[in-house]
């Protein structure tokens, strides 16, 4: 007899393992759900790291506060966000850790925050040169400037990466 009861539990094992394997990227989205997008990601500060003008540009360091509500340890391959100074689009930057292994990217603990740093330079341009020179004062005086980044993150786990949009208001 060609279907024994031993090829037919051999038949059904062999399926079984081929189904899970297939669909395990799909079961594991399933158990993470979009828990992973539950991050918060804010806008700490912003700080000029130099006012000399030589350059026609000036160096920002622009920190980001990343705070992980849920129950894994998460960490991120890319942040890419766009920066504006009282409603004027100052410029698009990317934060790329996509070449550097899991466990050498930033980690973003249970319950804990995280502080993300971001080398901006803004370059003087035809419709940037107002608010260039109130951010010159900012260092003196923050008031005169209004912050506020927009941007996606890739939030990766151990098994997936999902994107997180982002927007953040520092007064």
């Amino acid at each position: 007899m060609f279907l024994s009861a031993r090829r037919i539990v051999l038949v059904i094992t062999i399926a079984a393992v081929v189904t899970v394997i297939v669909l395990y990227p799909y079961i594991l989205k399933i158990l993470a759900g979009k828990e992973i997008t539950n991050l918060s990601i804010s806008l700490k500060n912003i700080t000029v790291i130099t006012t000399n003008l030589t350059r026609n540009s000036v160096p920002l360091m622009v920190h980001f506060l990343v705070f992980n509500p849920t129950d894994k340890a998460l960490t991120t391959s890319k942040i890419e966000y766009a920066l504006y100074a009282n409603g004027v689009n100052l410029g698009n930057n990317t934060l790329s850790y996509e070449d550097i292994p899991l466990n050498g990217r930033p980690q973003f603990y249970s319950g804990k925050t995280a502080d993300i740093q971001s080398f901006f330079e803004l370059n003087n341009s035809t419709g940037t040169t107002e608010i260039l020179k109130k951010i010159i004062n900012y260092a003196n005086d923050s008031k005169q400037v209004k912050w506020e980044v927009r941007g996606e993150a890739i939030i990766d786990s151990a098994f997936t990466s999902e994107p997180k949009s982002f927007t953040s208001i520092l007064n």
